[in-house]
């Protein structure tokens, strides 16, 4: 007897190749047999008559890691379909910690600590430059002595050996920036020991876009190592198009022999921290007091503004503020219109937001051109992603938390036939499970694991926005994750059948 049999489907297996109708058996957590009419006994029958039949989604870049602990449920994650994310990315991890905890003193001691715990949706992370760098040097602005630089490696190495993808940088982010090049290729060596993977949020996604390509280009070069570019986008209005050439740089280096891809976010809008975006890194201080400090002198704040409008021109009103403890009857609001309210300039008003949240605002920027989000999701190395933990306690938050999936396939690949749907399942399944080695995923497959998207591909379709930001998506008939139901109608039933994933790293040449 099966425990749950998928009767009469519309398959579209991850492969890329056409669909096709069967039927799907399941025992013990796998496909055990994919065929056109099965009658065996089953504890479970799902009537799949029109509906569409795919692997589970894989998120290829969050931030779902920062959450496993205290959120375990993953609810907007599995509630949009995504079954594994790969975590850890943009240099940021729980671990190493610069502070003094057991938990978190190592990826191994992490590791240790959230491997045998049930989640509500699968993780796989890799370890964060940041992370090493905070653990070993703090957030001071110079390079790594000889020593500090051995330190990094112990707990790269370290990370490798306990489960981790690779290494992520977040090159736009404290004290990740710090690094020059050369540190990065040092790094990545030794993520290239074990065969591992490497991922970057590049140095610039905007006016030095083409700059920072050109150097992670060289870091892969250099080391021949499978990476993947994160959230690839060219920001701010006299930058769109720039992703053409970007993809071209790419494109051009894999014809080389390198192996790159990278992920994207189906909108025109990126989201972080209200400092990231406004306080050039040169000028960014190293922690929340400082910063506090910083903009409380007036002169500092002429100078923070002078640079960004050289940049970026005079007006916020294409900011969102998303996150702020400190002023949170503007959650929700442009900065514009917040700055109207205050009887105060955009900058000013920024500012003082800053300050009140102890610098941890965070905002929504639409600077993005929907021209340059299709040519991106078009591309034949490009996964869908979230760039997204999950909600916690916030009520307002990036709709891409709860839609990016069904956003994809609802808008650019009905509506918009950006990409042809067999396409489209291959880069949410197959293609990141083959670029993070997530074996028994992402293919409908005998003997693969049972994680399982069931939808409607006529009336799948994204519901959140940037402020009803908690909407469930439509379309979305059932997840199964471990050969078990654990999401209908897009509702979580609280079944946690998810798991801290371990990458099995070989090292180089055995």
């Amino acid at each position: 007897m099966y425990d749950l049999i998928i009767k009469d489907g519309t398959v579209i297996d991850g492969t890329g190749v056409p669909a096709y109708h069967c039927d799907i058996a399941i025992a013990d957590g796998k496909i055990v047999r994919i065929a056109s009419d099965i009658t065996d006994e089953s504890k479970k029958i799902i009537d799949a008559r029109g509906l569409t039949v795919t692997p589970g989604f894989i998120d290829s870049h969050s931030h779902s890691d920062n959450a496993m602990f205290d959120y375990p449920d993953m609810i907007e994650k599995i509630e949009q379909g995504i079954t594994t994310s790969i975590g850890g990315q943009c240099g940021s991890t729980l671990a190493p910690s610069d502070k003094n905890d057991d938990v978190f003193k190592t990826f191994g001691s992490m590791v240790n600590a959230i491997k045998n715990v049930p989640l509500g949706s699968n993780i796989k992370s890799f370890v964060g430059h940041s992370a090493l760098r905070k653990a070993v040097i703090g957030y001071e602005n110079r390079k790594p002595s000889e020593s500090e630089m051995n330190e990094m490696k112990t707990l790269l190495r370290e990370a490798m050996e306990n489960g981790a993808i690779g290494l992520s940088f977040g090159l736009i982010y404290t004290p990740s920036c710090y690094a020059d090049t050369k540190e990065l290729i040092e790094l990545v060596k030794v993520v290239k020991e074990y065969n591992g993977i490497v991922s970057a949020h590049i140095r610039n996604e905007g006016f030095e876009l083409i700059e920072a390509v050109e150097e992670f280009l060289t870091v892969i070069k250099e080391t021949e190592i499978k990476a993947v570019f994160s959230h690839h986008k060219s920001m701010y209005h006299p930058n769109w198009g720039k992703v053409k050439e970007s993809l071209r740089m790419i494109k051009d280096t894999v014809a080389e022999g390198y192996d790159i891809y990278c992920d994207v976010y189906p909108y025109e809008a990126s989201s972080t921290s209200l400092v990231a975006t406004l306080i050039a890194k040169e000028l960014r201080a190293l922690d929340s007091s400082e910063i506090v400090k910083m903009l409380s002198d007036s002169n500092m704040r002429d100078k923070i503004k002078e640079i960004y409008i050289s940049k970026n021109g005079n007006s916020l009103s294409n900011l969102l503020l998303a996150q702020c403890k400190g002023y949170p009857e503007y959650e929700g609001m442009r900065i514009d219109e917040i700055a109207n309210l205050r009887g105060q300039n955009d900058f000013d008003a920024a500012f003082d937001i800053i300050i009140g949240s102890r610098a941890a605002a965070k905002i929504c920027n639409f600077s993005m051109s929907e021209e340059d989000v299709e040519y991106v999701l078009k591309y034949e190395r490009s996964m869908i992603c979230t760039d997204s933990s999950v909600a916690k306690n916030a009520k307002i938050y990036h709709p891409r938390l709860r839609g990016s999936f069904p956003r994809f396939l609802g808008i650019y690949v009905r509506e918009k036939k950006v990409v042809a749907i067999e396409e489209a399942i291959r880069k949410c399944t197959l293609m990141p499970a083959s670029v993070y080695e997530l074996s028994g995923k992402g293919k409908i497959c005998e003997g693969f694991d049972a994680d399982i998207c069931i939808f409607d591909a006529e009336r799948i379709i994204d519901k959140a926005d940037y402020i009803n930001c908690s909407s469930r998506c439509d379309g979305l008939n059932y997840v199964i994750l471990g050969g078990e139901i654990v999401v209908e109608n897009a509702i979580y039933n609280g079944k946690k059948k998810g798991k801290f994933i371990l990458h099995k790293y070989n090292h180089k040449g055995e």
